[in-house]
């Protein structure tokens, strides 16, 4: 059953505010007088107003027991009736009082029709969405629009649930009927044992990438090449939506082989072809990130190598300089005698070893006396050629401008790999090359424009990083580096909306006004901005048209200060990890937010305190096995992994930080926070958490997931640890002053 708090299903609120109580069941006077006008008594006008008003908030006739007691007292406060007039009707004028209210409000009981008509949507949609919890908001939201009264949540949570399953059940038979016999095979081999003759196993689409090394470019290289070999997965995954992709893909990487094996042929087949898809453009995503990595990395050496240069050659640009003193101080003292100043300089110069050693030393000193580290990036380079050509030709790479002469120089260097010439025909367009390079690439042999070979290939490598890293170039199939303009609208679809799109933000439409508009919107920011730094005191502009800010003085700090923060330290009591997690869901119920991935109510036993267990165990870097170990027979390293890996996501971690945030903006002490020393409150409570964050991030054993829960948990450990010293610290500040 899907959890009531995650949908829009209207409910009534415990306790209403004042505010609340006035514009939502203040009965207006047309209300009255049609109220008045149906009943001859005072209990009749009290329940018959209750369920008119509770209709209007909620849509549907909640049961009378059910009607908070503020609400009943506010209308029968506004009635002038005394607190004995009941407000629970007889079963007969319920029926009554329903009738006459859907009568009087247009809206049509929740019938066959209203059945139909909601499994026909909540079917289109299932084939985008997949969380019950959306498909029920999308179903009340079709109820609403059509003047339906809704049904109870159960009633619609199991329709919604059985149109959700017949839509999936289709989908993964039309996805299993489009595999052939060798598509199949090769989904099925990847949940057998793995051998020397296996291509993919279930493990090698899950397995996260590694770092930028040489040696894992050449790994992740051969990932993609076997995960390839199933060919393109998006053209069996075409007719369904790309939410639904990822959910399902999300879905599969949670399950292991057991679990796989446990689910019907044409879903098990459904969601590895998801999971396969997903791998594949992942793959994409992180061979271009190492791509651009290692071209930077090159870069870096490079620079590094011009640096260690340039301090081997101080000591010879200090001798040429020295010589070229005492040229200048020979020039000063000959001035009229032209002849002894050449016999002079002549004798200078053979001093140092003649005039064509100090040539050949002047040129190789000037060669590393520049900030151009481009020639020395071929020694770097060399290495990675062969894995750099793999990962590139393995690609299919487009360019997203209208400038395309990046692309087609890369071509004309993949088609030339396999030259050991030191020249290539100047065939291609290079204009995008900057001088520095051109200088290298471009060479005039016997009157004819060469390209030299190698560091062709450098620079057209390096101008292609650039061109992913500004969204320039795509690579097809990737998901990070994807063509953003198939996310745009097209001009035929755009031109229709100008109009009501520029009225929403009160701008005008037509090209001229618009620009005028925003001139004057600009001047008018430019004058506030040079009324701001008129006084000179916080914000100021150099001469450079920069603005500067100033550094604000701090006030003093109180004496009471170092007193309140021992008083704190001596009241506050010592508390485990545990009881600060518990502590905390007492307050905030942050757990509401896990659970399994469908979105669906748990089914786990104590589900609260699985989750805290959880927490706690990956938080603290215990992991399941060490956390069951401790827990003296409470939990078992299968609950606790099955729990992370089931019930815990990315999403759900931040809607739980969300409510550590919020509860801690509402103490006083943020508001204190940039006064100096005042900040040390917050440091004694958190000590204990860096020592375990500190021991945390320094693990290696940690996986990508397991790492995401525990800095989340770190931070609201932190948030939990500070609690406690919050609240002494209010306290504390409203005793001082």
């Amino acid at each position: 059953m899907t959890l009531i708090d995650r949908t829009a299903y209207p409910r009534f609120k415990q306790y209403p505010s004042a505010k609340e109580l006035t514009e939502l069941y203040t009965p207006t006077l047309e209300e009255l007088k049609f109220v008045k006008s149906r009943v001859r008594s005072h209990e009749g006008l009290v329940c018959f107003m209750v369920m008119l008003k509770s209709f209007q908030r909620l849509g549907y006739f909640p049961h009378p027991e059910n009607v908070p007691i503020t609400i009943i007292k506010h209308i029968r406060s506004y009635l002038k009736l005394r607190d004995w007039v009941t407000a629970i009707p007889t079963d007969r004028q319920r029926r009554n009082y329903q009738q006459t209210i859907r009568e009087y409000l247009g809206v049509k009981s929740y019938d066959k029709s209203a059945q139909k008509m909601i499994a026909v949507v909540v079917s289109s949609a299932a084939e985008v969405k997949d969380h019950p919890a959306d498909l029920i908001n999308i179903a009340i939201e079709e109820l609403v629009k059509e003047r339906y009264e809704l049904p109870t949540f159960n009633s619609l949570d199991r329709l919604v649930s059985h149109v959700r399953s017949i839509t999936k059940n289709r989908l993964f038979h039309r996805v299993s009927q489009g595999l052939s016999s060798d598509e199949q095979a090769y989904l099925d081999q990847l949940l057998l044992r793995e051998t020397s003759e296996s291509i993919a196993t279930l493990n090698l689409l899950k397995s996260p990438p590694k770092s930028a090394k040489l040696s894992h470019i050449k790994q992740l290289q051969t990932k993609f090449n076997h995960l390839m070999t199933f060919g393109d997965a998006k053209r069996l995954l075409s007719s369904i939506a790309p939410a639904k992709v990822k959910y399902l893909a999300t879905h599969a990487r949670a399950l292991d082989i057991s679990e796989f094996q446990d689910i019907k042929l044409s879903k098990r087949r459904t969601l590895l072809l998801c999971l396969l898809y997903e791998a594949q453009v992942k793959t994409r995503d992180h061979l271009m990130e190492m791509f651009i990595k290692r071209i930077l990395k090159i870069q870096n050496n490079a620079k590094e190598r011009l640096k260690e240069l340039r301090e081997k050659h101080l000591t010879q640009t200090s001798e040429m300089l020295g010589m070229f003193a005492q040229v200048l101080t020979a020039s000063k003292e000959t001035q009229d005698n032209l002849a002894a100043l050449g016999e002079q300089v002549l004798s200078i110069l053979d001093e140092h070893g003649g005039a064509d050693f100090l040539l050949l030393k002047y040129e190789e000193i000037a060669a590393y006396n520049t900030n151009n580290h481009l020639p020395l990036m071929w020694r770097f380079y060399s290495a990675n050629r062969k894995a750099l050509f793999s990962l590139v030709r393995s690609l299919d790479i487009h360019s997203t401008s209208a400038d395309d002469s990046v692309i087609n120089a890369l071509k004309f260097v993949l088609d030339n790999e396999h030259k050991r010439g030191k020249y290539l025909a100047f065939e291609i367009n290079l204009d995008f090359i900057s001088n520095n390079w051109r200088t290298l690439v471009v060479k005039e042999v016997e009157g004819t424009k060469l390209l030299v070979r190698q560091q062709l290939e450098i620079c057209v490598f390096s101008y292609l990083a650039n061109e992913f890293k500004t969204g320039d170039a795509c690579v097809v199939g990737s998901e990070s580096y994807a063509d953003f303009r198939e996310q745009l609208l097209t001009l035929s679809e755009c031109e229709p909306m100008i109009e009501e799109y520029c009225n929403q933000l009160r701008f005008p439409s037509n090209p001229e006004d618009f620009v005028e508009y925003l001139r004057s919107c600009l001047t008018q920011v430019a004058t506030e901005v040079d009324i701001l730094c008129a006084d000179g005191q916080q914000v100021t502009i150099n001469q450079d048209g920069e603005p500067v800010l100033k550094r604000l003085k701090s006030s003093p700090e109180p004496k009471e200060v170092e007193q309140l923060e021992e008083k704190i330290r001596s009241l506050m009591p010592e508390r485990s990890v545990l009881d600060i997690l518990c502590n905390v869901e007492h307050w905030l119920n942050w757990t509401r937010h896990f659970g399994p991935l469908s979105e669906s109510e748990s089914k786990l036993k104590q589900s609260a305190e699985r989750y805290i267990f959880t927490t706690f165990g990956y938080g603290c870097n215990l992991g399941p096995n060490q956390t069951a170990r401790h827990s003296r027979g409470v939990v078992t390293s299968h609950m606790i992994s099955y729990t992370n890996r089931r019930h815990i996501s990315t999403p759900k971690l931040e809607a739980a930080i969300r409510d550590m945030i919020n509860a801690f903006n509402r103490f006083s002490l943020p508001l204190f926070g940039e006064r100096g020393k005042e900040r040390r409150q917050m440091v004694v409570s958190l000590r204990f958490t860096r020592i375990i964050y500190i021991v945390s991030i320094t693990s290696a054993m940690v996986d990508m997931v397991d790492m995401v829960v525990l800095l989340i948990t770190m931070f609201l450990i932190s948030i939990l640890l500070c609690l406690p010293t919050l609240l002494l610290v209010v306290f504390g500040k409203l005793c001082i002053f």
